[in-house]
C-alpha cells in the first residue's frame, strides 16, 4: 500500500460576495491502495464507521468495494459487482448499503462480517441506480436514476413508495445521482441533468429548489447546518446552508478535484470525497466544525486573527452563542482595539454566561467607564454621562464622581464659584472638627 500525503494547507477565500469564507485544510490523498488491484478505477461511493475506524470506497471500474482503515491501510476488498456507486450505513442495524449500478439492485452485507444479507424488495424493478441514504431511523432513500425517481424502503428493506418521473417539473427529475436527508427530515434530491437540487418534505412532496451555476451535480451530505455538494462538471465541492444559500466552497481556485462524486463527513470533521476523475480519495479537515472552540482558540493562539474570524463567519448562529465561543470572541475584540465590540459582546456574555456572571459585571463597569471618558474627551457630554452612569450601576463605585464631573463640565462651568465655595466649606468643617476633637482630648487629659 502506498500512500501520498499533501503538506498541511490551509486556504481561505470568497466565492461570491454573499458567499462566507470557508476555510480548510487537505491533510490526505489516497491513490494507491495495494492488493491485486493497487490503482482505484474511477471510485463514486464512499462511507464512513466512525465507531469501526473504518472506511469505504466504490471502485466503480475495479467492481470492488474496497475496506480501508482511516490512514489509507487497505483491509479487505468485496469483488464481483456490478460497478458498485452509492454506499450508505445503518449504524443502528449494522448493515452496509451497496448500490449496484450495473446490476439493478441494492446489496445490503452484515456490517460487521461483510457477507451479503440479500437485497432491498422493490416493486419495480431499479434501473441503473446510482445513490442512497439511510434515515437515522432506518429509512432507506434511493436514487432510481434511470427511472429517473425516488424509491423508499422500510427497515425490512420493503418498498414503502416511490416519488418523481423524468420531466420538467417541480416534482420531476432526469437521471438523479444524489439523495440525502437533512437534520429537519426534509429529502434532498440532486437532480443531475437539470442540474439543481430540489427539496422534498418526508413524504415526497415539492417545497423548493436551488442551484444556479451548477453543471451535473452528483451528491450531497450534510455536517451540521451545512450541505456539502459534489459539482461534478465545475470540479469542486459547494457548501449550501439550509435554504440552499450558497456558502463557499471547496477546490475551485486550487484545481484539487477532476469530476468529484461521493462524499461523506465522519464524525471528526473530516470530509471525504472520492475524486473520481483523478482516481483517488481526496480527504479535507473540517475539524472546526466539529470541535469550533479548540479550532478558535488554536488560531487566536497562532496570531491568526483574520482567519478565526473567517471560521466564526462558518458556524451556525447557535454555536456563536455559546459562552465558551463568546469568551474566545471577546478576547480577538480586545486584541483588536474594538471597544464598541466589546462593549456589545460583554453585554451578551452577561446575559447568557451564568457561570462568569459576575466577572462581564465587573468587565462591563470597566468598559463602560472607558467610554464615558472618551466620549467626554470629544464634548459628548450628554453620551458620557449615560455611559458613566451604567459603569456606576455595574458596580464601579470611582464612575459616580466621573459622572458629576461631566456634568459639571456640560454645564458649562456655570456653577464653579459654588462648587468652590462648598469646597471650602467642607475644609473648614474639616478643621473645625479637627480642633474640637483635639480640645476634648486635652480636656479629658486633665
Amino acid at each position: 500500500m502506498v500512500r501520498r500525503m499533501l503538506p498541511i494547507m490551509l486556504f481561505g477565500f470568497f466565492l461570491t460576495s454573499s458567499a462566507l469564507a470557508l476555510v480548510f485544510r487537505v491533510d490526505a490523498v489516497f491513490e494507491e491502495v495495494g492488493g491485486e488491484i493497487p490503482l482505484l478505477d474511477y471510485p463514486v461511493g464512499i462511507a464512513v464507521d466512525d465507531a469501526g475506524g473504518r472506511v469505504f470506497v466504490s471502485d466503480w471500474g475495479n467492481n470492488r468495494v474496497l475496506v480501508l482503515e482511516k490512514t489509507g491501510k487497505l483491509l479487505r476488498e468485496i469483488r464481483n459487482l456490478k460497478s458498485p456507486a452509492g454506499l450508505a450505513l445503518d449504524r443502528e442495524g449494522r448493515k452496509l448499503f451497496v448500490v449496484e449500478q450495473k446490476g439493478n439492485r441494492v446489496t445490503v452485507f452484515d456490517l460487521e462480517t461483510l457477507s451479503p444479507q440479500g437485497n432491498l424488495k422493490t416493486k419495480t424493478p431499479l434501473s441503473e441506480p446510482r445513490g442512497i441514504w439511510v434515515a437515522q431511523d432506518g429509512t432507506v432513500y434511493v436514487a432510481d436514476t434511470g427511472r429517473s425517481r425516488i424509491v423508499v424502503f422500510g427497515v425490512q428493506g420493503e418498498e414503502l413508495f416511490a416519488f418523481g418521473r423524468e420531466g420538467m417539473g417541480d416534482s420531476e427529475f432526469y437521471q438523479p445521482r444524489g439523495v440525502a436527508q437533512d437534520p429537519q427530515e426534509r429529502i434532498w434530491v440532486v437532480d443531475t441533468l437539470h442540474h439543481c437540487v430540489k427539496v422534498f418534505d418526508g413524504k415526497g412532496n415539492y417545497l423548493f429548489r436551488f442551484g444556479e451555476g451548477l453543471n451535473q451535480p452528483r451528491y450531497v451530505g450534510f455536517f451540521g447546518d451545512l450541505a456539502f455538494l459534489s459539482d461534478y462538471r465545475n470540479h469542486r465541492i459547494l457548501v449550501y446552508d439550509l435554504q440552499g444559500v450558497l456558502q463557499g466552497a471547496i477546490g475551485e481556485e486550487e484545481k484539487l478535484f477532476s469530476f468529484p462524486e461521493g462524499l461523506w463527513i465522519d464524525g471528526e470533521g473530516k470530509l471525504w470525497v472520492a475524486d473520481a476523475g483523478n482516481n483517488r480519495i481526496v480527504r479535507i479537515d473540517l475539524g472546526y466544525l466539529a470541535h469550533p472552540e479548540e479550532y478558535l482558540k488554536t488560531l487566536l493562539a497562532e496570531g491568526k486573527d483574520e482567519e478565526f474570524f473567517e471560521v466564526l463567519g462558518r458556524l451556525s448562529p447557535e454555536v456563536r452563542r455559546r459562552p465558551e465561543i463568546g469568551r474566545l470572541l471577546f478576547e480577538a475584540y480586545r486584541r483588536r482595539g474594538d471597544l464598541e465590540a466589546l462593549i456589545a459582546q460583554a453585554e451578551e456574555l452577561f446575559l447568557s454566561d451564568e457561570e462568569e456572571r459576575s466577572r462581564w459585571k465587573r468587565t462591563l463597569g470597566e468598559l463602560y467607564a472607558e467610554r464615558g471618558r472618551i466620549l467626554a474627551g470629544q464634548g459628548a457630554f450628554e453620551e458620557a454621562k449615560d455611559f458613566l452612569l451604567r459603569s456606576f450601576r455595574y458596580g464601579r463605585l470611582a464612575s459616580l464622581f466621573s459622572y458629576l464631573w461631566v456634568a459639571f463640565l456640560g454645564a458649562g462651568g456655570e456653577y464653579l464659584g459654588i462648587l468652590l465655595l462648598l469646597v471650602l466649606l467642607g475644609v473648614l468643617l474639616f478643621v473645625y472638627f479637627r480642633l474640637r476633637a483635639e480640645r476634648e482630648r486635652r480636656w479629658r487629659r486633665w
